[in-house]
This record gives structure tokens, C-alpha cells and sequence, in this order.
């Protein structure tokens, strides 16, 4: 079952647990909050942040 945690890359919402469930995990955060963190793995739910850890940080523009 899939819950939301908090994404140790960019410090915002993100989910973990077995990738089965994650519209129900993130319907209870507002989206401004989802982790901001690209996709490096293949998944079944673009639309929606990376497990928790598992994506890329994005960099900010004044970097």
C-alpha cells in the first residue's frame, strides 16, 4: 500500500510503497506541495511525483 512521505531530495510530498497506489496516497496533498523532483525510473504514473529518494532533484534557475 502506498502512502506519502517526504522526498529526502527536495523536501517536499512525495509517496512511497508499492507504486500500486499512488493516486490515493498524493489525493490528500495539494499539488503546489508534490515534490518537484524529475522521473529517472520508468513509471505508470507520470502525472504524479517519483517514490520519495528515487528521482532527480531539479536545479533552480539560479544555480
Amino acid at each position: 500500500m502506498c502512502q506519502t512521505a517526504i522526498c529526502p531530495l527536495c523536501n517536499r510530498k512525495s509517496w512511497t510503497g508499492c507504486g500500486q497506489h499512488i493516486p490515493s496516497a498524493m489525493s490528500n496533498t495539494r499539488q503546489e506541495l508534490w515534490c518537484t523532483c524529475t522521473h529517472i525510473l520508468d513509471t505508470n504514473y507520470p502525472q504524479y511525483p517519483p517514490r520519495a529518494g528515487t528521482g532527480s532533484a531539479r536545479r533552480s534557475i539560479s544555480e
